[in-house]
């Protein structure tokens, strides 16, 4: 058992079954029987309080009531494989993310580690706090081709899905996000709006320090440059120089 996730369930169930109470003008006791039922409900159904409190379960009649549990169970299985995933990579990271394995045959064991993780090609190369992870529960995926570079303070956000080919080279401090929240452009509306999407970094691509992918970028073309401290915002062609914020196409390279 989750004794986090318990404590959670037990302190907000408690002030949402008040607040139950509280909106029908029930009792304490009626109060308890409806706190009881949610941690039934958590335990059954994995339905987290707030989940109990938008569907009014209490007061649905029991065909209902099975029926619309077993969805949530369906999708409290699918989110607690996710957390775990997530909770495993974490502690991935903050032990192959050390200073230490920057050294010998550390820097070996460390590149071996990223390689099985993240469906890595061969030749990996790898720095010291390299940061890899999806978020919000998004179940983005991620593949690294050969003689790929990552190197230091890196972050890759994998929420939506990305591809790196053959040759990339991920320079100090390079941002890719993959998913975005639509209060970012629209401050009335919900945070929970999450739109995840797909990043193709083509073969030969070089990304330099400091420069910031988006969301709204689908494909870097094949032997890309984006400059030092560029913020992508949109496809970069192939063999395109792109520079500034946001990023325009300054020049393009000989193929």
């Amino acid at each position: 058992m989750n004794f986090r996730r318990l404590r959670q369930v037990l302190h907000y169930g408690w002030l949402h079954s008040a607040e139950i109470a509280l909106s029908e003008k029930r009792g304490l006791l009626s109060r308890m029987r409806i706190f009881a039922d949610m941690l039934y409900c958590w335990r059954t159904y994995r339905m987290w309080t707030n989940q109990y409190l938008k569907e009014h379960f209490h007061s649905l009649p029991k065909e209902r009531r099975l029926e619309l549990g077993q969805k949530y169970r369906e999708a409290g299985i699918k989110r607690d494989l996710w957390y775990e995933d997530f909770m495993e990579n974490r502690k991935f990271l903050v032990k192959y993310g050390d200073v230490k394995y920057e050294v010998g045959r550390k820097r070996d064991e460390r590149m071996r580690a990223y390689q099985r993780r993240y469906n890595a090609g061969k030749n990996l190369m790898v720095e010291y706090d390299v940061n890899i992870s999806r978020q919000h529960y998004l179940e983005g995926t991620i593949s690294i081709g050969d003689n790929v570079l990552l190197a230091k303070h890196v972050f890759i956000d994998y929420s939506g899905g990305v591809v790196l080919k053959d040759n990339v080279q991920l320079t100090h401090s390079v941002v890719i996000e993959t998913h975005a929240h639509a209060q970012h452009s629209d401050y009335r509306r919900s945070r929970s709006e999450i739109f995840p999407s797909d990043l193709v970094v083509e073969e030969g691509v070089v990304i330099g320090v400091g420069a910031v992918i988006l969301a709204s970028c689908n494909r870097i073309g094949r032997y890309a440059r984006v400059g030092a401290g560029a913020v992508v915002t949109k496809d970069v062609p192939d063999y395109a120089v792109v520079l500034g914020v946001p990023a325009k196409v300054a020049r393009y390279q000989n193929d």
